[in-house]
C-alpha cells in the first residue's frame, strides 16, 4: 500500500533500508531481478461483492489505495424490493451501480450512538451514473412503503434528469419542482393529496430562503412536508461539495448560508436515510464538515464534534485522507469509482483560419484598439479610477476567447460528422451558453422569440461601452 510504505521510509523504517542501493547490490549477486515499484496510480474495477446484474458498460477504474480495501460482505436483501420494477432482471443497472445502491441502504440500517441515522457517500465520477444509482436507492425505499423523499442538487433545471433516471427505472412517482411548486398547490385546506408524497427535489439556493413575513423559512417548509424529525425517507445532498464552506470556533458566522443550512437539516431530520453524491466532495479535510453521518465525530464516534477531529486530524495532511477514505470504504460507507482512460486516445487539432476569419481577427484587434485609446482619453478627462484598465482588459479577454471559440466551429462539426459516421457518439463540451447575453437582450425590451442571431462576444463589448461610457 503506497502510504504505509510512505509512511515507514519517512519514519527510517524497514523500508527505507530494504529500498537501498546495498539491498539492491546483493539482489543482482544472487542473480534475483531487482523489484519494481508498482507506478499505477488506478486500478481496474471489478464488482466482487455482487453475484447478479450486468457488467457496466464503460471500463470502470478505481484509486490504487481504495483497491487495496474490500468492502464488507453484502446482508441486504436488495432482490426484495428491486425485483418489484424488474430493475435487476431487466438489466436497468449494471451490477457497479447496483452495488452502490445495495451498500447506501445497508448503511442506512445502522444507527450511531449519537441515535441518527448513519448516512452513505457516494463518491463516483461521470460516467458511473450516480443519478441512476440515487433513483436506485429511492426505488428501494418505494418498494418498502417509504413515499417520501428529498432531492437536493445544484441547479432546478437537474430535476428533469432525475426524473428522467427514475422513469428509466420504471418509477413513474411525482416529482416535486421545489418549494415554489409547493407553494403553488397549496389551497385554503392544505397541500393536495398529489403533493404529499413522491421526491422533492429543490436546490441548494432555495434551501437558504429565509422567512417572509407570515411565510416560514424554505428550510422549515421542507420539514414540515418531511413530517418532521420522525421522517426516515432518503435525504439526498446531489453535488454536495456546495456545502463545503464551513468554519469551526469563533469563526462560524463566518460559514457560507448553504453549509449552515445542510447541517441543520441534518440535526433536523436524524432518521433521515442521508446520501452525499460528489466526485468531488472532500478536497481537503476542512471540508468534511457537513459529513455528519459518516459516524467520525459525535456522541459515541472518536471525536467529540467536527472542531475536535479538524484539531487532530488537520496535523496528518493530504494522505490522512486517502487513509479515512479506505477506512470508510472497509466500513462500507463509502464507494468512489471513475470512467478508465486506460483505452482513451487524444488528438489535438490545429484549425487554419479562412481568409474572412483572418479579416474578422484582425477587424476585432483593430476596433479594441480604437477602443482602448478612446478610453484613455475618457479617462484623462474625467479623472476615472484606475480600476477602469482592469475593466477593460477583463473584457478584451472575454471577447477574445469568445471569438477564437467561434471560429473552432467549422472544424468542430466537420469532426463530428466524420465521427457519427464512423458510429460514434459525440459529445461537445460547452465553454459559455450565452445564456447571460440572452437574457441582457430580453431585459432590453426584445422578446425571445424576435432575437436575431446573438454574438455573445460583440454583447460584453457593447456591455462594457454602456456601463463604462
Amino acid at each position: 500500500m503506497a502510504t504505509t510504505g510512505g509512511l515507514a521510509a519517512a519514519a527510517g523504517g524497514p523500508s527505507a533500508v530494504v529500498g537501498g542501493p546495498a539491498a539492491v547490490a546483493d539482489d543482482e549477486a544472487d542473480g534475483a531481478e531487482p523489484e519494481v515499484e508498482d507506478s499505477n496510480i488506478y486500478y481496474d474495477y471489478e464488482c466482487r461483492s455482487l453475484s447478479f446484474g450486468v457488467p457496466h458498460p464503460s471500463e470502470i477504474a478505481e484509486p490504487k489505495g481504495l483497491s487495496a480495501v474490500n468492502l464488507p460482505a453484502p446482508t441486504y436483501p436488495l432482490r426484495d424490493s428491486l425485483d418489484k420494477y424488474s430493475i435487476i432482471d431487466s438489466a436497468k443497472l449494471s451490477c457497479l451501480q447496483l452495488e452502490g445502491v445495495q451498500y447506501a441502504c445497508q448503511r442506512h440500517q445502522l444507527i450511531l450512538p449519537g441515535g441518527t441515522r448513519a448516512g452513505f457517500f457516494l463518491g463516483d465520477g461521470a460516467g458511473v451514473g450516480k443519478g441512476r444509482q440515487i433513483s436506485g436507492i429511492i426505488a428501494d425505499n418505494l418498494a418498502r412503503g417509504r413515499g417520501q423523499h428529498v432531492w437536493l442538487s445544484t441547479s432546478s433545471d437537474l430535476r428533469l434528469d432525475a426524473q428522467r433516471d427514475l422513469q428509466d427505472l420504471g418509477i413513474h412517482c411525482k416529482v416535486i419542482d421545489g418549494c415554489q411548486d409547493l407553494d403553488l398547490n397549496t389551497k385554503a385546506l392544505g397541500l393536495g393529496s398529489e403533493f404529499k408524497e413522491g421526491v422533492l427535489f429543490s436546490t441548494y439556493s432555495t434551501l437558504i430562503g429565509s422567512a417572509r413575513g407570515t411565510k416560514s423559512s424554505r428550510i422549515d417548509q421542507i420539514i414540515k412536508w418531511c413530517g418532521g424529525e420522525k421522517f426516515d425517507g432518503l435525504l439526498v445532498f446531489d453535488e454536495c461539495h456546495r456545502a463545503k464552506n464551513f468554519q469551526v470556533g469563533e469563526k462560524e458566522d463566518a460559514s457560507s448560508k448553504t453549509s449552515k443550512c445542510v447541517i441543520e437539516l441534518q440535526n433536523r431530520l436524524p432518521l433521515a436515510r442521508v446520501v452525499y453524491a460528489s466526485a468531488t466532495g472532500v478536497t481537503e479535510l476542512g471540508n468534511l464538515a457537513y459529513c455528519e453521518r459518516l459516524g467520525l465525530w459525535g456522541e459515541g464516534c472518536p471525536f467529540l464534534n467536527f472542531e475536535a477531529f479538524l484539531k487532530v486530524v488537520s496535523k496528518k495532511g493530504i494522505f490522512f485522507l486517502e487513509m479515512l477514505a479506505m477506512e470508510l470504504k472497509r466500513e462500507g460507507a463509502y464507494v468512489s469509482r471513475g470512467l478508465s482512460f486506460k483505452k482513451a486516445e487524444f488528438e489535438t487539432l490545429t484549425v487554419g483560419l479562412t481568409t474572412s476569419q483572418t479579416h474578422i481577427y484582425d477587424q476585432a484587434a483593430k476596433l479594441w484598439m480604437d477602443v482602448r485609446l478612446d478610453m484613455q482619453k475618457a479617462a484623462s478627462l474625467t479623472n476615472a479610477s484606475g480600476r477602469l484598465n482592469s475593466v477593460y482588459w477583463g473584457c478584451h479577454q472575454r471577447f477574445f476567447k469568445q471569438l477564437i471559440v467561434s471560429l473552432k466551429v467549422d472544424t468542430v462539426c466537420q469532426e463530428a460528422k466524420k465521427a457519427l459516421a464512423s458510429g460514434y457518439a459525440v459529445v461537445i463540451g460547452l465553454q459559455n451558453t450565452g445564456e447571460a447575453s440572452m437574457v441582457r437582450k430580453i431585459n432590453q425590451g426584445g422578446s425571445s422569440g424576435n432575437l436575431e442571431f446573438l454574438s455573445s462576444a460583440r454583447e460584453s463589448l457593447i456591455a462594457l461601452i454602456e456601463d463604462h461610457f
